[in-house]
């Protein structure tokens, strides 16, 4: 059975900052083979930023998907951290690519996970919008007619925020579900793991 594939199995970068030559198992993995190749720059930065993408796009350990963003949302971040232009498109081989890396990676636990994450984020971007509509209104000389509308949006913003200490309590049994799951997949290889050795990763 193939090794999942990993950061380190797409890239490796000796200690002046440059890509080591494809190892044995990129050589072998026929679109890892194709993303390098393909690179005919000098110092392969086009191999390394693409690799970059993939791995905040498909990893479910990274910082974007850590963050509960949307793809969107991660691609972005992606292509800040990788000096890309900012109308960078992945194209098929790197989509490609992303795929297997995260379904590789991902688990049913950690689906669950990522949900949540989700839900906080979306929840926090959704309260600024409304406080910022709030300031405004608050700001300006508001009408009787505006008090009902003013007060619909007050109450969405206590609802939301209310809802954040739960979700963040599902979260943490959520990431304990998380490390129960690997822990038993790695009993089941012969091999022990406690929780502690591995919580920091989804911290």
């Amino acid at each position: 059975m193939n090794s999942k594939l990993l950061i380190d199995s797409l890239i490796v970068i000796d200690d002046n900052g440059m890509p080591k030559p494809p190892t044995t198992r990129q050589l072998i993995d026929r679109d890892i083979r194709e993303l390098y190749t393909r690179d005919k720059t000098p110092d392969k930065k086009n191999y390394i930023a693409e690799c970059i993408i993939i791995y905040y796009l498909g990893d479910p350990k990274s910082p974007a998907r850590q963050a509960g963003l949307s793809d969107p949302e991660a691609l972005k971040m992606a292509i800040e951290q990788a000096g890309l232009d900012k109308k960078y498109i992945p194209d098929k081989l790197v989509i490609r690519l992303i795929s297997r890396y995260y379904d590789e990676n991902i688990t049913e636990a950690g689906k669950v996970v990522e949900n949540i994450l989700k839900t906080i984020h979306n929840i926090n971007l959704s309260v600024d919008v409304v406080n910022n509509l709030l300031n405004e209104k608050l700001n300006s000389t508001i009408t009787l007619e505006e008090i009902p509308n003013i007060m619909t949006l007050i109450d969405s913003v206590k609802k939301q925020a209310g809802d954040i200490p739960s979700l963040l309590k599902k979260l943490e049994e959520a990431k304990q579900n998380l490390m129960y799951e690997k822990e038993t997949e790695l009993s089941r290889g012969g091999q022990a793991v406690l929780s502690s050795m591995d919580a920091e990763e989804y911290n």
